[in-house]
Parts: C-alpha cells; sequence; structure tokens
C-alpha cells in the first residue's frame, strides 16, 4: 500500500483546501476535496493476498456545477465517479480511489 501523503500531495495539487477526515461541524471552504479511510481492498492469486489497496471515500465540493476539477479527480489512477448530487447550493462529486 502507498502513503497517505501521496495521496494528499496529489489532492492538494488540484485544490487548495483538502480535508482528511475533517470532524463534524468543522467549517470548510469552498471548492474542497473531503477524503476518509474506508477499508483494505486485497487482490488474491494463488488463494494468498497478492496485492493490497487501501481504500478511501473522496468527496469534491464546490459552488460551480461547470468547475472542471471534478473532471481532473476522475482521471487519478485507481479513481471512479460514484455519484453526484446537490444540497444547500453546494455540488457534491463523490468518488472512490485505491492508492
Amino acid at each position: 500500500m502507498k502513503s497517505r501523503a501521496i495521496l494528499s500531495t496529489k489532492l492538494h495539487e488540484l485544490c487548495n483546501n483538502v480535508y482528511f477526515q475533517p470532524p463534524t461541524g468543522f467549517m470548510l471552504k469552498y471548492p474542497c476535496i473531503i477524503y476518509e479511510f474506508t477499508g483494505i481492498e486485497k487482490r488474491p492469486a494463488d488463494n494468498i493476498g497478492y496485492m493490497r489497496y487501501g481504500v478511501y471515500d473522496l468527496t469534491y465540493i464546490t459552488r460551480d456545477p461547470d468547475d472542471e476539477t471534478k473532471v481532473l479527480i476522475a482521471e487519478l489512477p485507481m479513481c471512479s465517479m460514484n455519484r453526484t448530487y446537490e444540497s444547500d447550493n453546494l455540488y457534491h462529486y463523490s468518488y472512490k480511489i485505491y492508492i
């Protein structure tokens, strides 16, 4: 598994406001990326764990529905967009990323 610091560096290249598992009630600055560790996925080969990946849920939040950062995030290796939604006039883009 790669380091979370590597992921954090890549995310900071895309957005100035990046938060890892912020506490409830924390004041966010938009646009921002919020990400959290959700587990470890193992890929088996010959009945043993051949490769392991750290799994993170990532949400990009912006006021601009045409913000291109959402596309740049989706282009990261081992990243896929799950869903999008709007809440309180903010646009949320949800991804799953493996490192």
